[in-house]
């Protein structure tokens, strides 16, 4: 095909690296581009704000374990994307955010051109790789190198802008486009596996705890299912971060739930009881591993990827590093199983399950407790679901108390920890057409956040759920500051017409008052195909 203007050089670069879809909301320096998108094979998502338009493509990378593009123009396009490209690179997901920028001459002239600021500088802090094209003869190099750093192990956003004289410029000979290879990752180092053997024999009271590179391993086995064996095999207990709920099966016995909650839980006196830790695709990003290690007590058996710093408060005596479920059916088959459970992780299996099994008390309390709400949502769960969870008080209840059915059932973004995001990220599920249910569990404040992206899913005409638990509040910074000082803000906010927000987006509405309610709503396979349930919620503050 002949290539035309830089910007059809620019797309069939990220074709032909394995971009199929682009989240986007353009604007005027982004006109070559979006022509160039017109003529491609990649699908175009029109978005209503630059920073759904990043989420959209932060979940898309999340749910496939595949890139998709975010597109803004410059200035105030660019900086309202910062917000989802951040949570890609600290959540761990490939992202290619791309923006417009003004002419090359322009640019030279800074903060002194309208609208024009150092866009390399602005997302240097959180992308993996930010750069300006300037040239048309880099421009599949410079795309393929940003895929490839985007997907390599550890992965995170890249960022790309294109200057609009670029743009249409003619590409001439410039080199053309070409695939990008998956990284190899290679087998565990045989000493290291020996290592970690000899660690794990020599523990009497281990304890395994799983991160969300389990989910998201590059290697042809199946990482989720080695794990789920490892962990059987070893009978160890097991707690998962929050973005690794799901890596275990909630019956099995060994499941102490999910640490990182703000406060010390049943599972964390667990594991401080531990002598050895087995972190599994674990990243510091996801909790501070000081905390995890009481700042480096416990040593830890280090089971990921790529090589992660050593230098944050724990003592990583060995490291394995390289194909994860390699590394974990070496493990598995090498190690000596547990006939039971220590005592104290026994013991935090008990007490966590019996609070999850409490909620189920208070069905028809009005308002309903979050352990109610919680305990509704496990109750109707089916397997073929998946359930993105927002910011707040909500997403502390859910990353406790919610029983995934298998892995990646549940997004909690966790890195970041950005609000905004579930609404947008269950547009970009839906999408996907691979899920019985799209499900997004939603704070009042958090759903607010990007609510006019309803739109979207309106005009794609995708089925998906949104349910809002109604506080009134930012009720988990109100819970910290009275915890804190003593003293507690003012940080309510006038009330919403649920029915109203979701008439005028075509969408329907269901009020419940209790749990029972919300129970009936999700087992009935008459919803509508995008509905807005809102529901109150009280907290008891234990959570914060």
């Amino acid at each position: 095909m002949a290539r035309d203007t830089c910007a059809d050089l620019f797309v069939r670069s990220l074709s032909e690296a394995g971009i199929d879809t682009i989240f986007a909301l353009p604007g005027e320096e982004t006109g070559d581009l979006m022509d160039a998108l017109a003529r491609s094979d990649i699908e175009i998502v029109l978005c209503r704000h630059e920073q759904a338009a990043a989420f959209m493509a932060s979940v898309h990378g999340r749910l496939t374990g595949k890139p998709a593009a975010c597109l803004a123009t410059l200035g105030p396009g660019a900086t309202n994307l910062v917000t989802g490209v951040a949570d890609a690179t600290l959540d761990l997901v490939p992202l290619i955010a791309i923006t417009g920028q003004g002419g090359r001459d322009r640019i030279a002239l800074g903060r002194n051109s309208h609208q024009i600021i150092d866009l390399d500088r602005l997302f240097e802090p959180v992308t993996k790789l930010s750069r300006t094209l300037r040239r048309a003869d880099e421009i599949a190099g410079a795309v393929a190198e940003a895929v490839r750093v985007a997907t390599c192990p550890r992965p995170g956003a890249v960022h790309l802008s294109m200057p609009e004289d670029l743009a249409g410029q003619p590409a001439g000979d410039a080199p053309a486009p070409k695939p990008v290879a998956p990284a190899h990752i290679p087998y565990p180092n045989p000493k290291a596996l020996a290592e970690a053997v000899d660690r794990m024999a020599r523990a009497e009271r281990p304890m395994i705890l799983v991160g969300a590179g389990v989910g998201r391993a590059r290697t042809d086995a199946d990482a989720s299912a080695a794990f789920r064996d490892f962990a059987q095999r070893t009978g160890y207990p097991v707690a998962t971060s929050f973005m690794a709920k799901g890596a275990m099966e909630p019956d099995a016995t060994q499941h102490l739930g999910a640490f990182g909650l703000p406060v010390e839980d049943h599972v964390d006196r667990a594991i401080a009881q531990s002598d050895l830790i087995l972190a599994v695709g674990l990243d510091p990003v996801e909790y501070p591993v000081a905390k995890l290690t009481d700042d480096g007590r416990i040593p830890v058996v280090n089971v990921v990827e790529c090589a992660l710093p050593h230098d944050l408060g724990w003592d990583v005596c060995v490291d394995v590093i390289g194909d994860m479920a390699a590394t974990l059916t070496a493990l598995g088959k090498a190690a000596e199983p547990m006939p039971e459970l220590w005592d104290a992780a026994k013991a935090a299996r008990a007490a966590w399950i019996g609070d999850v099994n409490h909620g189920h008390t208070e069905r028809d309390a009005s308002p309903p407790p979050d352990t109610a709400l919680v305990a509704a949502l496990n109750d109707t769960l089916r397997p073929g679901d998946v359930l993105l969870s927002g910011v707040g008080t909500h997403k502390l209840s859910l990353a406790r108390n919610l029983l995934p059915q298998r892995p990646g059932q549940v997004v909690i973004a966790n890195g970041l920890a950005g609000m905004g995001l579930a609404l947008p990220g269950a547009i970009a599920a839906a999408r996907l057409g691979r899920y019985d249910r799209v499900l997004a569990v939603c704070g009042d404040g958090d759903v607010m956040m990007n609510v006019q992206d309803m739109e979207t899913a309106t005009r794609l005409d995708l089925p998906l759920t949104v349910i809002v638990w109604v506080d009134g509040g930012y009720g988990l910074i109100e819970d910290k500051q009275e915890a804190d000082t003593g003293t507690r803000p003012e940080l309510r906010f006038a009330g919403t017409d649920w029915a109203q927000l979701a008439a005028a987006f075509g969408w329907s509405h269901i009020a419940c008052r209790t749990a029972r309610d919300l129970c009936d709503v999700l087992q009935s396979d008459a919803a509508d195909a995008r509905q807005l349930i809102s529901i109150p919620v009280t907290y008891d503050g234990t959570l914060a």
